[in-house]
């Protein structure tokens, strides 16, 4: 197999590249996980000649995530659990009153666990961030907290930090690439130096903003390019296609047509993938 890089310059929850290197299960619920289109992604990913696990990574994020993924794709994630079972020994809400509006850690194991712990306790997986280097979250999900007993018409709600545990500790089995990035900007890395595939999946236009950042249409339009002319194959998501690249040879296919259901995990809008070549 010829060795090859993924690329996932707005890299979120990286749910492609987790599934990719044999993840079962995603880190956790996520706003604008890509997890329901990963196999759509992977085949993508095959018919552009790309085979087996991807040797290197590099996953950048103008949020909190891009640090967290060097430490549970590396050597930290061991760490990070042992902080994550601290948290679990405590009362919920709690930890939470303690993490949220409060500065976060400088210690790199220690900030990934209060992150991990905030985001899986939001609502609807939306997304937590900082603000003047401060936890600003979207809120308690109680349920999530501290689970829901078994009823008649449902099964029981398990707590969700013991289930983030569990996630966790089964990524030991994961292919091991390696694993760079960041909390940086989209545009950091552009050099291509072996097969490389870009995943680039900004904050969709009309949809609910995550914290502090953005990535206006002619900038995703911009970066495309760039790693294109740079030798990549790239694939941009969006709710739509990307008109502007589709004009200069990109081609746009459909992966999932507007959902109608009420689940606050799942997009509402259509599903594309604009791709090159």
């Amino acid at each position: 197999m010829t060795p090859w890089t993924m690329v996932e310059p707005c890299a979120g929850s990286a749910a492609v590249t987790y599934h990719l290197l044999g993840a079962k299960r995603a880190v956790l619920p996520f706003q604008g996980s890509k997890w329901r289109y990963r196999r759509a992604i992977e085949s993508l990913i095959r018919k552009n000649g790309f085979t087996g696990p991807p040797a290197e990574v590099v996953l950048t994020d103008r949020g909190p995530w891009g640090p967290v993924h060097r430490l549970l794709i590396g050597d930290g994630r061991e760490e990070v659990i042992r902080y994550l079972e601290s948290f679990d020994q405590q009362d919920a809400e709690c930890v939470y009153l303690a993490l949220q509006g409060h500065g976060a850690s400088r210690d790199p194991a220690l900030r990934a666990a209060e992150f991990l712990f905030l985001q899986r306790l939001a609502f609807s997986g939306k997304a937590v961030g900082l603000r003047d280097g401060r936890w600003v979250s979207a809120g308690f999900n109680r349920s999530s907290a501290y689970g829901i007993p078994a009823t008649d018409k449902f099964g029981a709600v398990k707590p969700m930090i013991k289930s983030l545990i569990t996630v966790l500790e089964s990524y030991a089995d994961l292919h091991r690439p390696i694993v760079s990035g960041g909390q940086f900007d989209a545009g950091d890395f552009q050099v291509v130096d072996k097969r490389t595939f870009v995943l680039l999946d900004p904050p969709y236009a009309g949809t609910t903003p995550y914290p502090g950042a953005s990535l206006p249409r002619e900038r995703v339009v911009e970066l495309a390019l760039r790693w294109r002319d740079a030798g990549a194959v790239v694939c941009v998501c969006e709710a739509w296609p990307i008109q502007e690249l589709v004009d200069v040879g990109f081609q746009a296919s459909q992966v999932d047509s507007v959902r109608k259901d009420g689940s606050p995990f799942k997009s509402k809008k259509a599903e594309y993938l604009t791709s090159y070549p």
